[in-house]
């Protein structure tokens, strides 16, 4: 969908004052490539996403485009479906879009390819950690920088568990404490109440597994991990179903890409979740539900300030000054950050997080804490993945699941995982 200016409609904080990086880029509302100072710039930025993002979204750029007389930004936004296909088709065409929301799995080959600008000298990177900027790095420029945040998160559903006269594990736990915990609620529960969803196809769980160990899930030659640490990993798991702690194979696969809703559904007392998401999760049910970060986290960390999307500016534009300052703005502007506020995520620039959660509640406020604990005592982010990444990811979840229902063992799930992931990624 291609729309221009949308109604002002959101209340907007004041005006933040420039840095000297956009004093740098005042005089770009020219166009690029005519040379005419006087010359109206059209930009065209594309994002996918819910109704609320593109509502705030729109409201940014207008606000961007009352700061920026001479420069107008044409709205392509979507749902997610088809939009990576949207992107290749348009840039196959010459047509890409200046600005574009991107993620992680496909970057390296768009950056690799010389698709992508080098934002490292166009985008200013005062308030952002050196090491996540190091992770959108590629062939030595700056390829992405990320349009939101998040870490992993594990939920305890502490209603159900205080009724069963339990206490959910809080502050450093391990993952022995999470699996006594798991097997009492169950016992407990006489058998109705899982202590924690089985979590052995989640990817995600694992590469924090893996940091724990000091090892990444992947990095960006191919894996990174040990077949060990994958065995013992899904062996954690199936002794959680042996003991009747984690769900049964029939009620993981139907919460597979959703666990947080099996504590929704008076399913499991805890599961992973993101914490952007905890705020959502909560409101969804009368009990309430505690977040904490992963166990094993007093050892060794292994939550990373994972990101959630990414902005890039098209090697194609012919606006690359003007695409620049939109970028800089949509990531570094108080005001426009107290617009976009937290669909995407949290802010990865620390100065405007506080304008982006302004007026939060205290689920809100509660993930914060949270992520700032990461952002104080985390994990380094990966580097992108290589081309072939999202099909290991499909690969990883498809062995666990062979696993769980019995049709293969842990060790052999490892052996046959890391062979087969070896190939699809060359």
């Amino acid at each position: 969908m291609f729309t221009q200016r949308k109604s002002k409609g959101l209340k907007v904080a004041a005006v933040a004052a420039s840095a000297a990086m956009m004093m740098s880029l005042a005089a770009c509302a020219s166009d690029d490539s005519t040379g005419d100072a006087d010359a109206p710039i059209e930009l065209r930025m594309a994002w996918w996403g819910d109704d609320n993002r593109h509502a705030v979204t729109n409201a940014a750029l207008d606000r961007f485009e009352d700061l920026n007389p001479g420069i107008t930004v044409v709205r392509d936004f979507s749902g997610f479906d088809g939009y990576l296909d949207k992107i290749t088709t348009q840039y196959t065409g010459g047509n890409s879009p200046d600005v574009f929301q991107f993620y992680n799995e496909v970057l390296v080959e768009f950056a690799s390819r010389g698709q992508l600008s080098d934002l490292s000298a166009s985008v200013s990177q005062d308030g952002w950690d050196k090491e996540l900027l190091q992770a959108s790095t590629i062939d030595g420029e700056l390829a992405a920088m990320p349009f939101g945040l998040s870490t992993q998160g594990f939920i305890f559903d502490t209603t159900s568990v205080e009724a069963l006269g339990l206490t959910a594990p809080s502050g450093d736990y391990s993952w022995d404490d999470l699996a006594d915990f798991a097997a009492q609620v169950r016992t407990a529960s006489g058998g109705a109440l899982a202590g924690v969803t089985d979590l052995s196809h989640g990817y995600q769980v694992f590469e924090v597994w893996a940091k724990q160990q000091g090892e990444d899930f992947m990095d960006a030659e191919g894996l990174a991990f040990s077949e060990k640490t994958l065995a013992d990993y899904w062996q954690y798991w199936a002794d959680l179903r042996a003991s009747g702690g984690a769900t049964a194979p029939d009620i993981t696969s139907e919460y597979q890409g959703t666990p947080y809703d099996a504590v929704v559904a008076g399913v499991a007392a805890s599961t992973f979740l993101f914490t952007n998401q905890y705020d959502g999760v909560q409101g969804r049910t009368p009990n309430v539900i505690s977040l904490e970060r992963f166990p094993g986290e007093g050892d060794s960390a292994g939550q990373y300030m994972r990101t959630a999307m990414n902005l890039v500016i098209s090697k194609q534009s012919k606006h690359q000054e003007a695409a620049a300052k939109l970028v800089d703005f949509l990531l570094n502007d108080e005001e426009a950050n107290g617009i976009l506020g937290l669909n995407r995520g949290f802010p990865a620039n620390a100065n405007v997080i506080g304008a982006a959660s302004e007026g939060a509640n205290e689920n809100v406020q509660r993930a914060i804490e949270i992520f700032e604990s990461v952002r104080e005592n985390g994990a380094p982010a990966p580097v992108p993945a290589p081309a072939g990444a999202g099909t290991v990811n499909t690969l990883f979840a498809e062995i666990a699941q062979q696993i769980q229902f019995g049709q293969t063992t842990p060790a052999e799930g490892a052996k046959a995982f890391m062979a087969q992931a070896a190939s699809e990624l060359g």
